[in-house]
């Protein structure tokens, strides 16, 4: 076979993977609601693509450098509204350093991804890790981190031969401060010799790999909400897995539900924090897992932004409404979608929130949360946009 034929007939294998994934996903959408079906369509393109990013583009680990991986274009698994996720090839034999600044990100984690084929040896996904609080940082506020099998001083991520990403978040408290870290990512061992030309073997490994890959994330993801469908309204159980596989919360956990309401209502959510908690967030977003527009939508809280009543409590609203009161949700033009609560670095076992569904026009009654005016509401979605603006500046 020649290799342009060889090269086709990997192309029609892509093909057909995509429309087998895509379908399947398509037809069991939460709803037949216009909204959730343009959205599931513009889903499937946004994991095509990064699929294959990540299978072409970013696959190279004796010459890797830091891409975002996730962002306001490319969403899944619950995508944090206040986080900024960027990734590099690694391997579990080679050297990496990464220099940079601390930022000023609420809470930050440094993880190592193992292939996915550690899960047949009974390995997770997630390998070692540091996080914030971990992490050394000089006085001049910059730092270094080592990824390696022996073991380094200091800042150190043990590889291993399963490894093969290195993935940075950054999670921004407030809209008022985002300063991205500033990093960089050298393979200490590798040289510095020049990529060798793309082989026909490694593109068909690249194809099949992002084949692979869409075909595992596509029901993965939409399957946590499918499963919640006869627990509307209220968080039934959490996660329960510290790391999970599919992406999570390394370093923390989770309770998420699967919401649904009419234009009119409102989902109020109360829970208490836990004790310890190095930090925690609360966002709401579709049916595909993916969150909603955090440009231009009020979709995601954050511990230092979230407004707490004198006895530590959080009390939350999702409507598609502005209910006129703080720690509101935005529904986005959407009758059903998730929300979920993540707690980083907890300890025993997680409070599950209390729901009630409420008229819109009775929020501020039954809970009490303080009052924002329309023209403060103006205020924050210039702010919300501010901020956006500098966590993705060109």
């Amino acid at each position: 076979m020649t290799a342009a034929a060889e090269a086709a007939d990997a192309w029609r294998r892509w093909c057909a993977a995509v429309e087998e994934a895509g379908v399947t996903a398509l037809e069991r959408t939460l709803t037949d609601d216009e909204v959730d079906a343009a959205e599931g369509l513009r889903h499937l393109a946004r994991m095509v693509r990064l699929t294959l990013a990540s299978g072409f583009e970013n696959g190279d680990a004796a010459h890797p450098y830091l891409w975002r991986a996730l962002g306001p274009d490319l969403k899944m698994g619950g995508d944090n509204p206040s986080g900024l996720y960027l990734s590099a090839p690694v391997n579990g034999t080679d050297t990496f350093v990464v220099r940079g600044t601390r930022g000023s990100a609420r809470w930050i984690s440094f993880l190592s991804q193992r292939r996915p084929e550690c899960l047949a040896e009974g390995l997770p996904v997630f390998g070692d890790a540091v996080f914030g609080p971990d992490l050394v940082v000089a006085g001049d506020g910059t730092f270094e981190l080592v990824l390696s099998p022996d073991e380094h001083r200091g800042n150190w991520i043990r590889t291993d031969e399963w490894c093969a990403t290195f993935l940075v978040r950054q999670f921004f408290g407030t809209w008022d401060d985002v300063r991205p870290m500033d990093l960089t990512i050298e393979n200490a061992t590798a040289g510095d010799a020049p990529p060798v030309p793309l082989t026909m073997d490694r593109a068909l490994a690249s194809l099949d790999l992002a084949a692979a890959r869409l075909a595992l994330l596509l029901p993965a993801m939409q399957g946590e909400l499918l499963a919640k469908g006869a627990e509307l309204n209220r968080f039934a159980t959490d996660v329960g897995d510290p790391t999970s596989n599919f992406g999570g919360v390394p370093g923390g956990n989770a309770v998420t539900s699967r919401w649904r309401l009419e234009p009119d209502e409102a989902l109020v959510v109360r829970v208490t924090p836990p004790e310890p908690c190095a930090y925690w967030d609360v966002q709401v977003g579709n049916g595909w897992y993916e969150s909603f527009d955090y440009r231009n939508r009020f979709c995601g809280l954050t511990c230092e932004q979230a407004h707490l009543d004198d006895s530590g409590a959080v009390t939350l609203v999702v409507a598609d409404r502005d209910p006129g009161t703080m720690n509101w949700l935005e529904a986005a033009g959407h009758r059903e979608g998730h929300l979920a609560i993540r707690w980083q670095l907890t300890e025993g076992n997680l409070p599950i929130p209390a729901c009630e569904v409420v008229p819109v026009a009775d929020v501020a009654r039954a809970t009490g949360l303080p009052p924002v005016s329309p023209a403060a509401r103006a205020e924050q979605r210039r702010a919300l946009r501010r901020a956006f603006d500098a966590r993705f500046r060109p």
